[in-house]
């Protein structure tokens, strides 16, 4: 069918532009310039989309002054009910992530508020005292064991000085981790890390009145409260460099006037921190050490030379006491000999082996009538000439318990017991001795 021609002389109808749309990479062709000013008014469209006329050049929306106008005039869409719970959600973690980032370093001013405050019973909340207890003792041992080596090992007092210095270092490291230690450390203050010497100290203790400040009790509740929480917040935080180590660990040095600090170490325990580890300044720590070192050497010198004294003291009162001692044992003996006695003394012939020629002897029975036992017996062998003078003498052992003499004297000689006796006198016997003898027990010793 042919196309149905227009009446002629009829006008027709101006053709309305179209644009191009681009976001991005996305391009959108043949949008009418009335349906883009709807979706601005919408919302739908951004000012940093871009439009163009022949896909070559191309132009921010709100370049164009009178579509800019349009976004000045749009009212802001409110974010979707998915779209605000998802910014919702992000602000509430990012709260969150703040709150754990900051939760050491509020609980670094809970221990200093309970320290400014002496609130024992708070900062017993922040503190492990058997962790740092363990870490302050490692510090203590490790400077301890050098020292030492230094100035006790080598001296002739180490055997004594050494377990006495070692009993003062661990009394000492006690009053280290005590909750007044602590309080101390948080403020700077290296007097409690000195040694106690035994004098009393001429500063004064701190009020026991006052108040502990309890932050959530206090804030808000009058300008005097909130005036001296402000000034114990800016003192804290003037005295400590805050960090982390790790996600773990946190520290906070606190300064010390002479340079050396002592650091504050708190570890995550779950959802918590923890006080768990103070770094102690060296210099107080060695010079305290040093004083205990200097004072078990003293002690033990002291001890020693005493010693020494008493032993020559000993020895002095000994010596007096010997001659009455002497005297004492030999009247013992000298009693005890009654109960020795020699019988049938003879004066023959005998042979030392079973061969041989005999020889001149003499001869005796020894009885042992008490009720002690010897182990030495001497007796002494008199010789007579013919005016019946002695001319010589000779000292015989029947009995000699000795490892270094065997034989049958070697044998005590025990209560009530006999023996015969028999010394041939060849050799000893003088020249001009004409068979006349006498024989005594002149020394014996008691068995104890």
């Amino acid at each position: 069918m042919p196309e149905a021609a227009a009446p002629e002389g009829a006008v027709k109808a101006p053709q309305r532009p179209s644009l191009m749309i681009r976001r991005g990479k996305k391009v959108t062709e043949g949008v009418a310039a009335q349906t883009v000013i709807a979706d601005i008014k919408s919302g739908q469209l951004k000012p940093s989309d871009e439009f163009s006329m022949d896909g070559i050049h191309w132009r921010r929306l709100d370049s164009h002054m009178q579509l800019a106008k349009v976004f000045a005039a749009a009212p802001e869409k409110p974010p979707s009910g998915k779209k605000g719970l998802l910014i919702f959600l992000f602000l509430l973690l990012l709260g969150g992530l703040a709150g754990v980032y900051a939760h050491p370093y509020w609980v670094f001013y809970k221990t200093q508020m309970a320290a400014d405050s002496r609130n024992v019973d708070q900062l017993s909340q922040e503190v492990d005292y058997s962790a740092v207890y363990q870490d302050i003792k490692r510090q203590v041992d490790s400077q301890w064991n050098g020292i030492t080596a230094q100035k006790i090992n080598n001296t002739p007092y180490a055997k004594s000085a050494l377990p006495k210095g070692r009993i003062l270092v661990d009394r000492w490291t006690n009053t280290l981790v005590t909750p007044e230690a602590v309080m101390a450390y948080s403020k700077g203050q290296t007097d409690v890390i000195g040694f106690a010497t035994g004098k009393k100290s001429s500063k004064k203790k701190a009020s026991q009145e006052k108040v502990a400040l309890d932050l959530w009790a206090n804030l808000g509740l009058n300008v005097e409260s909130a005036v001296t929480i402000f000034n114990s917040v800016s003192g804290v935080l003037a005295r400590a460099d805050l960090g982390y180590r790790d996600v773990n660990t946190f520290t906070a040095t606190v300064q010390v006037n002479n340079g050396e600090n002592f650091i504050f170490r708190y570890e995550r325990r779950g959802m918590d921190w923890k006080v768990t580890g103070i770094q102690l300044p060296a210099g107080p720590m060695s010079a305290s050490l040093n004083d205990i070192a200097q004072s078990t050497l003293k002690q033990a010198r002291n001890k020693a030379r005493a010693g020494k004294r008493n032993k020559k003291i000993k020895k002095v009162e000994e010596d007096k006491k010997q001659p009455v001692q002497v005297a004492k044992l030999a009247n013992i003996k000298k009693a005890y000999m009654a109960n020795l006695e020699l019988r049938n003394l003879s004066v023959g012939k005998g042979k030392k082996y079973l061969f041989g020629s005999p020889n001149p002897g003499v001869f005796a029975t020894l009885l042992n009538k008490g009720n002690r036992t010897l182990n030495e017996l001497e007796i002494t062998i008199y010789f007579y000439n013919r005016q019946g003078a002695i001319v010589s003498e000779k000292k015989l052992y029947p009995v000699s318990v000795s490892k270094y003499r065997p034989g049958r004297d070697n044998d005590p000689l025990g209560p009530n017991s006999v023996k015969k006796v028999g010394y041939l006198v060849k050799k000893f016997a003088p020249a001009s001795w004409t068979g006349k003898v006498q024989m005594r027990v002149t020394h014996i010793v008691l068995k104890d």
